[in-house]
């Protein structure tokens, strides 16, 4: 047979398989959108990129180019569903995603190892009037040139934004110009100033070209929110029992080439005790073998009248709190991950020097998509800790606003240590973007001097003032069910129920405590139990997201002093923000936040499970204002 009529047999014989159901059905699921050669040519290989792009809607987006630029370079589209599928070969790769109409601050460094699965949620935001914007491919180890052989550190019709995100993230063995020096470094560039520059105009063309280069080049983004907070006593229907606080917040970052983002923020408020707060810290890429997540953060409350400085009830005008902290996620192998981190905290209100706070986690595949789990924390709280600390979330970060004071006079504030040990056992299932999560696990938790919270006692009821003292100490054993995920593309929740039995030794507070909240001081064993859910939805037709949180559980402290039996009862916050139909500047955005709460503390992460249990009288928090992001 020769070798022409050879060909041609093959190539029917491919035909009629493709064009078989039950042959084609497999290639038809395997591949959800199209893709580029590079990308089919790279699916033989070993490793492969999957995920879904959202709108900041939390709406799948179409027709997205995902695209791969290093050892290689590939590219895909998403689907009608925002979903695609990148094959790699091993190597490092920057990833960028784009669609003409839409801003994306996505790009990101990632390692491709054998048989490498790695899995990416991008968001992308949509920008009326946004020209077109051309992806081009480069690769390491070729030149600087696009299909046709242009130079894409030359070109004029490049557009300059993206060839100065080609020179800023792009190896310098990817971008060189024909004489060898690296690209993008221009040539009277005064690097020199014995070549007719005297010291002084190096030193100043040379400031302004580093000043102008980080202005010009820096991806900044972060918002600036004017709210409004207000306290209303649970006893009295919605009526406030003061005048609300004004507190203006700010938040900006930054990448740092394609390793993290650096990230600052800050708030204040003025009233009968002006406060403010700020925080610094930089988080590098999930991807990264070290996903370390550092910072500092400062906060202080200070009294600006004589009624202020006798509710503080402390030495000295005021009080401050600092707290340094790290965390890292060791990536050790596939399927091995650590988790380990460390804050320092430092009070000037609480007699002590013992506030440091290590945790350390495990997680490891034992099948597909199976993981056990295993954790153990040591936390300091102490008074005033939800005042003066960032919250565990991205929200907005309230200065301190409510004042707190010794139920026992002139007795010194006392810390809180909290020790937890847990193990489980979870699974995941479903597709990319809509993976859900069940799992179980049995835990251990001891509270040294717990810490019980009482608003509504002297000062004439202040439902921004509190009392704490210390019932006893108090261990814990349980076990709890885990359920959480996207359960479709607009809705997001999770749902934890806790069976456990906790076990007391009282203090010498106690008895004091019984006399004001009986049901604060518990019996000295009981059985708890508790569910804990949440639920985030968006609604892209009219751009409004909604989150609701929602504790229930069988031991609540009452708010009657004459009841000694703690009763069921529930804690809520619930959280609407809508996009309004305005746009200040190109890229940003303008919402209105309202925000309903009666939860004591949003720290639940690294505080006791009694916390909330024995917060007396809390008040509901009305927040509300406006949020301009950029």
């Amino acid at each position: 047979m020769s070798r022409p009529v050879a060909f041609v047999l093959v190539a029917a014989a491919a035909s009629v398989m493709a064009g078989t159901p039950a042959l084609a059905q497999p290639l038809r699921q395997s591949i959800r959108q199209p893709v580029s050669v590079g990308a089919v040519e790279a699916s033989a290989r070993s490793g492969v990129v999957l995920g879904v792009v959202r709108d900041d809607l939390g709406t799948g987006v179409s027709g997205v180019a995902v695209t791969a630029i290093g050892t290689t370079q590939a590219q895909a589209r998403t689907d009608s569903n925002g979903m695609f599928r990148l094959p790699l070969v091993p190597g490092d790769y920057v990833l960028r995603a784009t669609r003409d109409g839409y801003v994306s601050p996505y790009k990101e460094w990632v390692r491709i190892g054998g048989s490498a699965r790695i899995e990416r949620n991008i968001t992308i935001t949509k920008q009326v009037g946004l020209p077109e914007r051309r992806v081009l491919l480069a690769s390491v180890g070729l030149t600087g040139l696009d299909s046709v052989g242009r130079d894409l550190t030359k070109s004029t019709d490049l557009d300059e934004s993206l060839r100065a995100w080609y020179l800023r993230h792009l190896p310098r063995t990817v971008l060189r110009d024909g004489s060898g020096s690296g690209a993008g470094e221009p040539a009277d560039r005064p690097d020199d100033f014995r070549g007719g520059l005297s010291f002084l105009d190096w030193a100043v063309s040379g400031s302004a070209h580093a000043t102008t280069s980080f202005f010009s080049e820096t991806d900044f983004s972060g918002q600036v929110n004017f709210l409004t907070t207000n306290a209303v006593s649970s006893s009295q229907g919605w009526l406030p029992d003061q005048l609300p606080r004004g507190i203006a917040y700010l938040a900006v970052g930054a990448p740092v080439g394609v390793h993290g983002d650096w990230r600052l923020r800050g708030a204040m408020s003025t009233a009968g005790l002006a406060s403010w707060v700020v925080l610094g810290e930089y988080e590098a890429r999930d991807v990264q073998t070290h996903a370390f997540h550092v910072g500092m953060s400062y906060g202080t409350q200070r009294a600006v009248d004589d009624r202020g400085a006798a509710i503080l009830k402390a030495a000295g005008d005021g009080r401050t709190a600092a707290s340094v902290y790290g965390q890292d996620r060791w990536r050790v192998r596939p399927g091995f991950e650590i988790d380990y981190g460390l804050r320092l905290d430092r009070y000037d209100y609480v007699e002590g020097e013992d506030f440091m706070s290590p945790e350390f986690g495990v997680r490891i595949a034992v099948a597909p998509k199976t993981y056990v789990t295993g954790s153990a924390l040591s936390a300091v709280v102490v008074p005033g800790v939800d005042e003066f600390l960032p919250p565990p979330s991205s929200g907005p970060w309230l200065p301190p606003e409510r004042t707190f004071a010794s139920l026992v006079s002139g007795a010194p504030f006392r810390s809180e240590r909290v020790r937890r040990f847990d193990v489980g056992a979870e699974h995941e299932f479903g597709v990319i973007g809509q993976l859900k999560t069940v799992g179980v696990r049995w835990f251990h938790e001891s509270s040294r001097d717990q810490l019980a919270t009482m608003f509504g006692l002297g000062d004439g009821g202040a439902v921004g003032h509190y009392y704490v003292a210390t019932p006893g100490s108090v261990t814990l054993d349980g076990w709890s069910l885990r359920a959480s995920g996207h359960f479709t593309t607009r809705v997001q929740a999770s749902m934890d129920y806790s069976v456990s039995r906790a076990r007391w030794e009282f203090s010498d507070q106690a008895d004091l405590i019984a006399a004001v909240v009986p049901s604060a001081v518990r019996p000295e064993n009981e059985r708890l139990h508790d569910l804990t859910s949440t639920l985030e939805a968006s609604i892209p037709e009219t751009s409004t997201r909604v989150s609701v949180a929602y504790r229930l559980n069988s031991a609540f402290a009452r708010d009657e002093a004459n009841e000694a039996l703690p009763i069921f009862a529930g804690r809520f916050r619930v959280q609407l923000r809508q996009v309004l139909p305005i746009q200040p500047i190109r890229g940003g955005s303008i919402e209105f936040l309202v925000s309903v709460s009666n939860l004591f503390r949003d720290r639940q992460s690294t505080g006791s499970f009694y916390d909330e249990l024995l917060a007396v009288r809390a008040p509901r928090r009305v927040l509300g204002g406006v949020q301009v992001r950029f």
